[in-house]
């Protein structure tokens, strides 16, 4: 069911050219990172990351507005429930995002752009951070679109906010002041994930392991939310 589900909502996707514009900014901006050589290796995924992390919450954007309104009513009635075509509906776009993840790990090494062999343990937490940003970039953009806010401005505004200020929260706290942490709270934990990878070399304790820990909870509570928020609006 959900095989055949995804490929159709895939195959809609690309006929409607929606990925296009996010699928060229990402290459662009590989290509721009890597442009000088050598690079250090977890660094440059650590800016790639953060790229991808735009790119995969433009692509859920795209889909949302690719899909109308009335083949989704369709498309849930085909596959049973409106919650089985959400589930469907996220699985496409982390597709497109675990893609683009693999595209980003592969990409500088078959260019030779690194000044350093890249060790087993640093392509798999690289890997986990592209996988992990990936799904956070593509859940935000299914919660703020519809069916969540009707309006489109509205929602764009509100997910480039959440973007950014994901990313920029520890420079932020620089300046407001460690007091307003807890502000931040409710945005996606993109901040840590990055530090982590920029700062390879910190000591392992408990604190680190919940970098990668929080944000597949972070995630799961968030897929959760939008499942039942969506399915209530549809």
């Amino acid at each position: 069911m959900f095989p055949r589900l995804v490929s159709y909502l895939l195959a809609v996707f690309l006929r409607s050219h929606r990925y296009f514009p996010p699928l060229l900014v990402f290459l662009l901006g590989l290509m721009l990172l890597y442009t000088a050589r050598p690079n250090p290796v977890m660094g440059s995924y650590a800016a790639s990351s953060v790229l991808l992390y735009f790119v995969s919450a433009w692509i859920g954007t795209g889909f949302c507005g690719a899909i109308g309104e009335a083949q989704e009513h369709i498309a849930a009635v085909h596959t049973g429930s409106v919650r089985k075509y959400l589930i469907g509906k996220t699985m496409a776009v982390f597709a497109c995002g675990l893609l683009l993840s693999l595209a980003a790990l592969i990409y500088p090494v078959a260019a030779g752009s690194f000044d350093e062999r890249v060790r087993a343990g640093e392509w798999l937490t690289a890997l986990l951070a592209h996988v992990e940003l990936a799904v956070l970039g593509g859940l935000a953009a299914l919660i703020l679109s519809q069916p969540v806010i009707r309006k489109g401005s509205l929602s764009a505004a509100m997910l480039l906010l959440v973007l950014i200020l994901s990313i920029a929260r520890d420079g932020i706290l620089k300046e407001i002041g460690g007091g307003f942490a807890p502000l931040f709270i409710p945005l996606p934990p993109v901040a840590p994930v990055v530090d982590r990878l920029i700062n390879p070399d910190a000591d392992l304790s408990m604190q680190n392991a919940a970098v990668w820990i929080w944000p597949l909870v972070y995630g799961g509570v968030l897929y959760v939310l939008y499942l039942r928020l969506a399915e209530k609006k549809m």
